[in-house]
């Protein structure tokens, strides 16, 4: 049945068992649900060391641009915003449980929280004296701190930090229907409150390296962190790991990401709308998904974790629908590199279109699997996996 014209309930929550199960099973299938929670925590602290690297290396390039201001620089500084994307969004297969990104007291908000209003930052067409930046009077100080408490204060499209903030001040607002904003040098050289839009920028930016830093130390080795907690419970850690990848497969990836705006067609529906760069968050998040679910992560400085995934857990349960959800991933991964860039332009026209197809394709695709999951979880063996 296509995504197209049917919105299915997935139970993500209902599906699986409290946190408080434990594995109940043979040794040899101790041996592999032990052997796939090490393996996760190890490509969960990877990935996060990774994006906060790619981020190191983005902030310097800020305050080169910052300091001496040019189309050069600031061409830099968008690359290099591009290259942090890649890593982070491998993880947010890591979201989506009671972790430190998305839990109680979670940050994720302060991260990737998005659509965002543009006005509520900078100015946008039409209203020049919008946002943050052009209100000296209210915020003279642009510190991270306040920063912090302006996100989502009045809505939760009134973002302020994170990734897409930083977006948005590097590209500006996207008018292009071909390409991505194209925010002019003369917005932090010239233009009124261009010393603020510049303190703006570096504060967002310091702001997400100090919320990367408490990721990674919530997944150090060795540590009285969450991952001494997450893997202290193998039952509750395997439960947790498959509810983050059916989540992201089906309600956000699949719903939130791509049903929505191909149903719409609206810019402002895509992931990454100043950038364009809404196809590599499609690709990079099923990269995600498959290094859970093969246990395995190419690290940014070429080294790579190969271990034990999801994949060996459900083979232990069900080995034709461990080779399915397998090809499934593989299918899917596929599909989301054809979509044509920009995403905003293959979301256009009618449904017999290149990029339309492409997109409904993938949507398709996504359903599949979410639906195999699903099944998986309902059955009795799964169930028994993880009771006590």
């Amino acid at each position: 049945m296509s995504a197209r014209s049917f919105w299915p309930v997935f139970m993500i929550g209902g599906l699986l068992l409290s946190p408080a199960a434990t594995v109940n099973c043979s040794g040899d299938e101790e041996d592999v649900v032990t052997a796939t929670v090490s393996t996760y925590t190890s490509i969960v602290l990877a990935g996060y060391s990774d994006s906060l690297a790619a981020l190191n290396t983005l902030i310097g390039a800020i305050d080169a641009f910052v300091k001496e201001p040019s189309d050069a620089a600031l061409s830099e500084a968008k690359g290099k915003w591009i290259a942090a994307r890649l890593p982070y969004l491998q993880t947010e297969v890591f979201r989506f449980y009671d972790g430190p990104i998305d839990g109680k007291n979670g940050i994720e908000s302060l991260i990737n929280a998005w659509p965002m209003d543009e006005a509520y930052v900078d100015y946008v067409k039409g209203n020049p004296d919008s946002g943050v930046v052009n209100d000296p009077a209210r915020y003279p100080d642009l510190t991270p701190k306040i920063i912090a408490e302006l996100n989502q204060r009045e809505g939760e499209q009134n973002v302020s930090c994170g990734y897409h903030a930083l977006e948005f001040l590097l590209w500006g607002q996207d008018l292009n229907a071909d390409g991505p904003g194209a925010r002019p040098l003369s917005d932090f050289t010239t233009a009124r409150n261009a010393d603020r839009r510049k303190a703006y920028l570096k504060s967002s930016a310091a702001l997400l390296k100090s919320h990367l830093e408490s990721l990674v130390k919530e997944w150090e080795s060795g540590a009285p962190n969450y991952r001494q907690q997450f893997e202290s419970d193998p039952g509750s850690a395997i439960m947790n790991m498959f509810q983050g990848i059916m989540t992201l497969c089906s309600l956000e990836l699949w719903g939130g990401r791509l049903v929505v705006a191909y149903e719409s067609q609206a810019q402002e529906d895509e992931h990454s709308c100043f950038s364009d760069t809404t196809t590599n968050d499609i690709i990079y998040d099923v990269i995600g998904m498959r290094n859970v679910w093969r246990g395995s992560y190419a690290r940014t400085d070429g080294s790579r974790i190969d271990g034990t995934g999801l994949r060996e857990v459900v083979r232990k349960i069900d080995r034709a629908t461990a080779d399915s959800l397998d090809t499934a991933l593989e299918e899917a991964l596929t599909l989301a590199k054809a979509i044509p860039p920009p995403f905003d332009r293959a979301i256009q026209g009618d449904d017999d279109s290149p990029g339309r197809k492409a997109v409904a394709a993938l949507i398709d695709s996504l359903e599949t699997t979410a639906g195999l999951m699903e099944k998986l979880a309902k059955t009795r063996k799964f169930q028994l996996l993880l009771l006590d």
